[in-house]
């Protein structure tokens, strides 16, 4: 048997259906719509049997499908791809039929569907090219029953495609012609045998139906204000300029005091944010995040400058908050182990730092301490001040790969307050107020302390 469709909708729905009984017991066999895909399913009497194709059915696109069933082995292929067998479990071979075949669904007032059929719904959207053992059906001319139906140029949105057919009197009207239904979207069409058929697909579409675009960004420009476009298979993305967000990055994005991450953003501040000259260092950060790992905060060298020396950090690892800096002679990695950062609620996080020794205070309960060897005392950063990643994870000499997905409420340096961070911001990618992310309010000025 063999049909094409085309759904309305990616809701399940019978394409065909026929069994032993019209109050659903014995033997059946069912094609039908299941979670987006063709499932062709039957029990000849001793157990169910499933065949699940892969194909990923879209509303709008016309599908072929065959069928066939050998005794207790069955056969489904969908669009022409590699078919896919099955087999029923136990002795039974033959199978025993008593109603009609149904297409789109069934007579509710006379069939109760097997439940083993998977679904109870009617197909909505158009059925056509109906062929059983190799014969066409001309699907009107057949039917002994029907309701809810229309020609498939004229489907009203709320209608179904519902059609019983009788299989005793196959028509053999019209040769057979799968490009009849013109399923290539965007190519040409050409039969590549008696039931398949095969598209050459315009410039920058793919797929069976060419139904993807696969140069979105060269098609479509999709991406505004100055962002960068990525093709993604059948999809795009835009990485954003600062100053703008969006998926197509047409909504303005003004930074001020608070900033939010996705995981692939960053924002540049100048270096001058942090100078690190003051005898005694206090930074602190107020956070929300519910990722295991990301980079908050990286001040080190120039991006040319791959020198592993002199650099801070602070990130969340394996759910921790860690601070990690370099005077010169090997890193020092402090780590918060009492209480985990990454469960979506608010964290302040104070860094301490006085020539070698360093500290990191969690929510004003946790602290953790260490100090870096050797009689380096200064830090010598020569680079710019990254929030929530970098532009190239080369920059922090392997240690962190990944960017930070959260917000950042509050910055503050020494005695700073909280500092406008879009006041000092330079560039930036993929970066948003957090109140269009979280609808959280702006962070309010407090006070660090700078004693030990």
């Amino acid at each position: 048997m063999a049909l094409n469709f085309n759904p309305l909708e990616d809701k399940d729905g019978i394409l065909m259906y026929c069994s032993q009984s019209d109050e659903g017991l014995g033997d059946f066999v069912a094609l039908v719509v299941k979670n987006r895909h063709v499932e062709f399913r039957y029990d000849i009497g001793s157990g169910l049997a499933i065949i699940r194709s892969n194909h990923i059915l879209q509303p709008g696109v016309w599908t072929h499908v065959s069928v066939n069933r050998d005794f207790k082995e069955g056969n489904l292929t969908v669009n022409g791809e590699p078919t896919i067998g099955g087999k029923s479990p136990g002795i039974a071979r033959t199978m025993s039929l008593k109603t009609p075949l149904y297409i789109g669904g069934v007579d509710r007032r006379r069939i109760r569907v097997n439940e083993n059929a998977g679904v109870d719904r009617s197909f909505r959207g158009c059925i056509s090219d109906l062929g059983i053992s190799s014969a066409n059906v001309d699907i009107l001319k057949s039917a002994i029953d029907s309701a809810n139906i229309d020609d498939c140029n004229v489907l009203h949105p709320n209608q179904t495609k519902l059609t019983t057919v009788t299989t005793t009197s196959p028509s053999t009207t019209t040769p057979y012609d799968p490009c009849a239904s013109n399923p290539c979207i965007h190519g040409m069409c050409q039969s590549s045998d008696v039931y398949d058929y095969s598209c050459t697909c315009a410039y920058g579409y793919v797929g069976r139906n060419c139904e993807n675009i696969l140069k979105q960004c060269e098609l479509l420009l999709p991406c505004r204000n100055g962002g960068t476009c990525t093709d993604l298979h059948g999809s795009y993305k835009c990485d954003c300029q600062l100053g703008y967000n969006g998926q197509n990055c047409e909504k303005l994005a003004e930074i001020t005091y608070d900033v939010a991450f996705r995981g692939n953003g960053w924002l540049e501040l100048n270096k001058s944010v942090m100078t690190h000259e003051e005898e005694r260092e206090v930074l602190g950060f107020e956070i929300s995040t519910n990722k295991t790992k990301g980079l908050i905060m990286w001040h080190g060298q120039t991006p040319n400058d791959l020198n592993t020396d002199h650099y801070m950090a602070l990130a969340v690892v394996d759910g921790y908050v860690e601070y990690q800096y370099n005077l010169g002679s090997g890193p020092v990695v402090i780590r918060v182990t009492a209480q985990k950062v990454d469960d979506g609620e608010r964290h302040r996080i104070i860094l301490k730092r006085q020539g070698s020794d360093g500290s990191i205070e969690l929510n004003g309960e946790h602290m953790e301490s260490g100090a870096s060897y050797g009689t380096q005392q200064d830090l010598n950063t020569r680079g710019n001040v990254y929030l929530g990643g970098v532009p190239d994870y080369a920059m922090t000499y392997g240690k962190y790969h990944e960017g930070f997905s959260g917000c950042i409420y509050t910055m503050e340096v020494q005695d700073s307050g909280a500092i406008d961070i879009g006041e000092k911001a330079i560039r930036g990618k993929n970066v948003s107020p957090c109140n269009s992310y979280l609808d959280d309010r702006l962070p309010t000025r407090g006070d660090l302390g700078t004693s030990y």
